[in-house]
């Protein structure tokens, strides 16, 4: 999944896109947001740390959460052997065109596993994407979904958040952007406010306001998440990983894996490729 603002596009057979996540693996998705709605559908396991707008959530087996719109979203899970996932995506586009007033709507966001109905459906639409793929079966399942949403997890919207407006997600979109580009090279919050034309107080709040964390928290995490798909995907030295991803030396590397992993970056290597 892209940092910042995503775009999502449907599949090429059926209007939404969707993907099944087998997790066992505790890699992050840094904050990020995108127009689209998405449902997250815990089948097997949990998944700790989901924050949504300023609030962090934990869903165990059966729990249904949705992201509304443009709702700045991140997910940190722990390690866990069997957890299994449903990331299911209904483009904006799409959306306007079924609910006329979509656009002044907003949704539950924990469901948990108050509804049985909507779980079952889930369910269904997982078995036919995992199994024969039937088109038809599976649009159907689609509208059923959405319908049930709108007729039982949603409301009039409330006034709108700065966050909603085109100025500060575009400006939030220049800033991670711009982070994720260059991650690896020195990064100070001066230097980033100054590139923004920003003073660095206002920066710094700006960022904390709207992302829920600081800046170097954020880059921080770009830089790990970097560091991650070295680490396991290739054989290269912690010190190179760590060099190449930003971070001024190895300790400062192994520290921040700790944090987030709660061993070295050497050790988990070996745990997992053995």
């Amino acid at each position: 999944m892209e940092f910042t603002y995503e775009v999502i596009k449907a599949d090429a057979k059926i209007p939404v896109k969707y993907i099944i996540h087998s997790m066992p693996d505790a890699v992050a998705i840094p904050r990020h947001w995108h127009e689209a709605l998405e449902i997250g559908y815990t089948i097997q396991g949990s998944v700790p740390n989901f924050y949504i707008d300023g609030v962090n959530y934990t869903t165990q087996q059966g729990d249904i959460i949705v992201i509304n719109s443009n709702a700045i979203h991140s997910v940190f899970p722990n390690f866990e052997e069997n957890r299994k996932v449903l990331s299911l995506f209904f483009p904006y586009g799409f959306l306007q065109e079924n609910i006329p007033d979509f656009a002044k709507l907003e949704f539950c966001t924990f469901i948990g596993d108050k509804s049985l109905y909507l779980q079952d459906l889930l369910n269904k639409f997982i078995e036919e994407v995992e199994g024969d793929k039937n088109s038809l079966h599976i649009k159907a399942l689609i509208f059923d979904i959405l319908y049930i949403l709108v007729r039982d997890f949603s409301a009039p919207k409330k006034a709108v958040t700065p966050i909603s407006t085109e100025k500060h997600l575009e400006r939030l979109t220049e800033i991670t952007s711009y982070m994720r580009k260059n991650f690896a090279e020195e990064m100070a919050v001066s230097d980033l406010a100054s590139h923004f034309n920003l003073t660095s107080e206002y920066f710094s709040r700006f960022f904390k306001k709207y992302m829920g964390m600081t800046v170097l928290e954020y880059l921080e995490l770009v830089r790990l998440n970097e560091a991650y798909q070295l680490l396991m995907n290739t054989d290269k030295a912690i010190s190179y990983i760590a060099f190449s991803c930003g971070f001024p030396n190895e300790k400062s590397f192994t520290r921040v894996f700790k944090k987030a992993y709660f061993t070295t970056p050497n050790k988990y290597r070996i745990q997992k490729k053995s």
